[in-house]
Formats: C-alpha cells, structure tokens, sequence
C-alpha cells in the first residue's frame, strides 16, 4: 500500500511512519496541500492522509476535487481533534476515515489496516457491454434493460444494469424502482465503499439482474468525470459478469468513457433515416477518438420482417455489422413497464423475448468459442 502523507510536522511524520512502516509503502510528504494534484500525479500513491491544518473546509474542497481526478486513490484526514461537524465534512468530501492525531500514531495504523479489510480479492471478470443510442427516442434504454435480464438468466451469471444518461436516464423508472443507491452515489463515493456495498448495495430487480439507476433532480450534482465512469465499470467487472451500460445517445465525456472500457460497444437504431444518420455520425465520432479494437455493432429496434438482401443491404449502408434485430411490439413493453416488469416476466411468450436472448447469444458467442477451443485444447492432451 503505497501512503503519500501530507501537512505534518517532522516529529509526527517519524512517530507515523515508524507505526505504518510495516503494511505502507512511504511515497513522500507534502508540505503544501494546495499542491495536492500534481503531487497525487507524480506519487501515485494508493493513500493520501492529509492534514486539514487551520483551513480545513478548503483542504476538503481540493480532496473533493482530486478525487473526482483519481477515484482509486482513498484519502485519510487527519484532525488534531475530532468533531461531529468534522466527520460530516470529510465523508462528504470522499474520505474513508478520519485519524486522530492525540490518540496516537496507531489510529492511521488502524485506518490502514481496515483500508485493506475493506475489499475481499475480485469473484469476476465481467465484460462491459455500453449500449448507445442512434439518436434520442430509438429504445436504447429499452434495449439495455431488456438485454441485461436475457444475459440473467444464463446459468450463475451476474448481471448488473447502469444508467449513465445522466440527467436523462429513466431505467429505475422504467423499471419501477427506487434507485438507492444509484449511479450517481457508486461514481462519487465508491472509493469507500467495501465490497459489500458494491455487490449488495445495488437494488435487485425481481428478474434476477441489479440496477443503478438516477435519483431526483440531478441539475445541482458534482459533475461526473471520465475517470469516475472508467473506475465506476472497472470496479463492477471484478463483481459482475455483466455489466449493461445505457449510454444514452449523446457522445460526450461519459458516454465515450463508458465505450472506452466496453467489450461490447452496441448502437441501437431503427430504419427510419435520421436513425440510420445517427449511426453513421457516431460510427465516425467514436473512429476519430481511437478508442481500440473493440468493433461497433448495430441492433435493429422496431425492426419490420426483412429478407438476408435486405439486412446486407443496411449494414452496407450503416457501415456497422447488425448483431441482431429487435421486432416492433410497442404496445407489450408498454404494458410490461407499467407493471415495472420486463417483458420475460410479463408476456414470455412475446417474439421480443426471443429477440433479446438471441442477442444475448450473439454477445455471448466470442465467450462459448473460447470456452469451446479451450476445452479442445486440453483434451487432446488427456
């Protein structure tokens, strides 16, 4: 554990790196708070313990910011003397715990040691699957929800759904659920949450798949930055299989983070033309940016009954391989959510249900020929 201790004097930076020297890594000390980014950037320790000194509203303010810069990294204040007030200001600034200077050089021993507690090693190695829309209004939340309950009932898998159309998002809705916590509380304060929290904190749907979802007016939130999102879906694929992602239909910094990390990138669309534009601007957009190999792939939503000439013929236009075609069935989502269910659960012999567990095996198909060639390998040699 590599420990970046900051604003103390040399006596106590000897008493708390003699208490400390045997479970933390000393990566340095910082004499001045207000230099806190660039000393995080060059030390990249995994633990600040920061003095709050005699301004410690301000100290917290640029805890609170730096953070939001390096969310992996947890942060220790440490007081004089503690204070309810205190303790309220630095949990809302994002720190794991406060030390206490008159109990001792053993209490940031303490706060290291259940600072290493705090995560049980990862039980998954999940994919990220971020679902876009071609434009506002083609079903891309639709597409997610439904997606992520078809990938649920594959046998012991995991499978957790995240609004991150911020702002905009309506999954819990959608779902009829309360969404605490939601996205918004994993992105600012998953960085002190244990691994219980992460796995068991998220609302359960009745269908067998987790959701985060968006809480209330969102206008006056913290903003979100690309190094929340990526380290909100990196810490979710070490505890889910599945992890659906509803991006919305803007590009902009959350949604192409949210792709940055995507085994699966999927852009909904349907066959109208300003659908079929969205794509192609899109497809462009995410091309420029050089997010990596990871390809593009269309669903078809409200799609009508089509020949294979017909298919080929869209995907020429799209530029964009289809992984599969969701049939026009309005009037049975409709039904299916005012009842705060998905479809599978409320008309599961709906041709929509089938169309989402094929997509769910399309998804899945790069996973069952690994497993199948692995299984060849070794059995040649038995």
């Amino acid at each position: 554990m590599r420990l970046l201790l900051g604003g103390l004097t040399e006596p106590q930076l000897v008493d708390l790196r003699a208490a400390t020297a045997d479970i933390s890594e000393d990566v340095g000390h910082l004499g001045d708070w207000t230099l806190l980014e660039e000393a995080v950037s060059q030390a990249q320790p995994d633990v600040v313990a920061l003095h709050l000194g005699v301004r410690p509203s301000a100290v917290l303010q640029m805890v609170s910011r730096v953070r939001a810069l390096y969310p992996a990294v947890a942060f220790l204040a440490v007081t004089d003397l503690s204070t309810p007030g205190l303790v309220q200001k630095a949990t809302e600034a994002g720190c794991a715990d406060l030390v206490v200077l008159r109990e001792g050089p053993g209490d940031l021993r303490r706060a290291l040691v259940t600072l290493q507690k705090r995560d049980r090693p990862p039980t998954a190695d999940g994919a990220v699957v971020t679902v876009i829309g071609a434009k506002g209004g083609v079903g891309a939340t639709t597409v997610a929800v439904h997606l992520a309950d078809a990938l649920a009932q594959r046998r012991g898998r995991r499978v957790i759904v995240v609004d991150l159309h911020l702002y905009m998002g309506d999954v819990a809705s959608q779902l009829d659920m309360r969404p605490k916590p939601g996205t918004l509380w994993f992105l600012l304060r998953g960085a002190v949450a244990d691994a219980r929290t992460w796995t068991e904190a998220p609302p359960l749907h009745a269908s067998g798949f987790r959701v985060l979802g968006l809480d209330g007016d969102l206008r006056n939130a913290d903003p979100v930055s690309a190094e929340q999102v990526v380290f909100l879906l990196e810490r979710l694929k070490e505890r889910y299989d599945a992890v659906v992602v509803d991006a919305g239909s803007e590009i902009n910094e959350v949604s192409l983070a949210a792709c940055s990390v995507a085994e699966h990138r999927l852009i909904v669309t349907t066959e109208e033309l300003m659908s079929r534009t969205g794509v192609v601007r899109r497809r462009e957009a995410l091309k420029e940016l050089e997010l990596g190999p990871t390809p593009l792939r269309a669903v078809l939503n409200r799609a009508h009954p089509s020949t294979p000439e017909a298919q080929k013929a869209l995907e020429q236009n799209l530029g964009v391989p289809l992984l599969g075609r969701v049939a026009n069935a309005w009037a049975e989502l409709q039904a299916a959510q005012t009842s705060g269910l998905t479809l599978r659960q409320a008309n599961p012999k709906s041709e929509l249900v089938a169309d989402f567990s094929n997509l769910a095996t399309g998804l899945l198909g790069g996973e069952a020929d690994t497993e199948r060639k692995k299984r060849t390998f070794f059995n040649f040699f038995r």
